[in-house]
C-alpha cells in the first residue's frame, strides 16, 4: 500500500447472516505513486464498497467486493 500511504476504509454498515457478513465502507485516499496503471496527479478519491465476506471456523473463505471503478479512476485522474 506504498502507492496509496493514506488508504483509509471506514465501516458505514455490517449485517451478519448464518455464515456471511456484508459490509458498505467508504474508501478513501491520495496516491502518491503509479496506481492501477495511473500516475499519480495530487488527487484524492472517495468511493463506496460493498464487501461479502463468507465464513467458516472463524475465518474468512470468501470475499466478493463491488464498487465503481469507472467512479475511482475519474477521481484519480483529476
Amino acid at each position: 500500500m506504498d502507492a496509496v500511504p493514506d488508504f483509509h476504509w471506514e465501516l458505514k454498515e455490517l449485517f451478519f447472516d448464518d455464515d456471511r457478513l456484508a459490509a458498505r465502507l467508504v474508501n478513501t485516499g491520495t496516491p502518491v505513486k503509479e496506481w492501477l496503471g495511473v500516475p499519480p496527479v495530487g488527487a484524492s478519491f472517495e468511493i463506496t464498497e460493498y464487501a461479502i465476506y463468507q465464513v467458516r471456523d472463524g475465518r474468512f473463505v470468501h470475499m466478493t467486493a463491488l464498487h465503481d471503478a469507472g467512479e475511482l479512476l475519474r477521481q484519480m485522474t483529476g
